[in-house]
């Protein structure tokens, strides 16, 4: 079975530790990079081509939306799948423009993060 490698990137060591956890018990993901800013998010993806990035968007160094910008265009076969504890209807609007169909709340809980996931790696650029 080829397992789906996947880019987690936030900001908070807390985050990437607990998803690097909760993958780390599923067969099927492979985490190829962890990133904490959006420079190191870039170039891992661009670098290492995962299926899926898993991005918070609004990482500390407030370019998270132009890190999407240049993956889609880098990579645009990975799909994107954001994770954040904050989205208001413009952010939504613009990550919607920007082809991210994958929008989850940090409070999601584990098992359901992983069925996102699942769902993302079964789409492409989250189409059917």
């Amino acid at each position: 079975m080829k397992r789906i490698p996947i880019v987690i990137a936030d900001d908070h060591l807390q985050v990437r530790t607990q998803i690097l956890a909760r993958l780390s018990r599923e067969a099927d993901f492979s985490v190829v990079g962890l990133t904490d800013n959006s420079a190191a998010t870039v170039a891992c993806v661009t670098a290492t081509h995962p299926q899926i990035v898993l991005i918070d968007p609004m990482m500390g160094d407030g370019m998270g939306l132009d890190a999407i910008r240049q993956l889609r265009t880098q990579v645009p076969d990975t799909t994107i799948v954001v994770l954040t504890a904050f989205t208001d209807t413009a952010q939504k609007i613009e990550l919607g423009k920007l082809g991210v169909r994958f929008i989850l709340n940090k409070g999601i809980e584990s098992y359901q993060l992983v069925q996102q996931l699942h769902q993302a790696a079964h789409n492409t650029n989250g189409k059917t």
